[in-house]
């Protein structure tokens, strides 16, 4: 009995192990689209389902914490124990917001994933992918960690931009003007305009 349990577990960890950057990004992009056709086909696409079906593939996929904690940056050991759940929460929103806004105009194009390149540690990986559809073509970078032998997200570049350079600089200005609390509540604000206007 104890041996079948540990030919399980190693044979998981063996598993958990060879699945690389892009296979991880392919599947949770596959199941994406496989949720995405039909909203298209029934009129459906609005951002509300875009945001639901996000929600339910890929935020479970993000280090929402790594992904706050290097968007609050040097502002962390500003931020109480309390207020710091509240960021995770609020950034992960955003996070979302923004994969949200590239598949807004998703019209039955190929969703292409590319190969990985990595960090000189192994531990960071970027895989490009190609919403290729019959006349615009939108190109991304994800950004993904490796923890526990498991890739997660943690960002998107889109046009050159990064998401996490971009709201680390909002958030280092609104700290400096306002405070940490204040600039929550601004955060808040955003995401509450953000998701009933759509």
């Amino acid at each position: 009995m104890v041996f079948v349990l540990l030919s399980i577990m190693i044979s998981s960890l063996v598993l958990a192990e060879s699945v690389s950057p892009e296979e991880k990004v392919k599947t949770v992009f596959s199941q994406i689209e496989s949720s995405l056709i039909p909203l298209k086909a029934a009129n459906q696409l609005t951002k509300n389902n875009i945001r639901e079906v996000l929600n339910q593939y890929l935020l479970p996929e993000v280090n929402t914490q790594y992904f706050s904690n290097k968007v609050l940056n040097l502002n962390l050991a500003k931020v109480s124990e309390e207020l710091k759940g509240e960021f995770v929460t609020e950034l992960s929103i955003q996070l979302i917001d923004t994969y949200s806004h590239l598949l807004s105009k998703y019209n039955n194009e190929s969703i292409q994933v590319g190969t990985s390149s990595f960090s000189k540690s192994g531990k960071l990986a970027m895989v490009n992918i190609t919403i290729v559809g019959k006349n615009k073509t939108n190109k991304a970078v994800l950004k993904l960690i490796k923890l526990q032998e498991e890739w997660l997200f943690y960002d998107i570049v889109v046009e050159g931009i990064s998401l996490l350079d971009t709201k680390q600089k909002e958030i280092n200005s609104s700290f400096s003007r306002v405070g940490a609390e204040d600039t929550l509540l601004h955060i808040k604000s955003i995401n509450q305009r953000s998701q009933s206007s759509s």
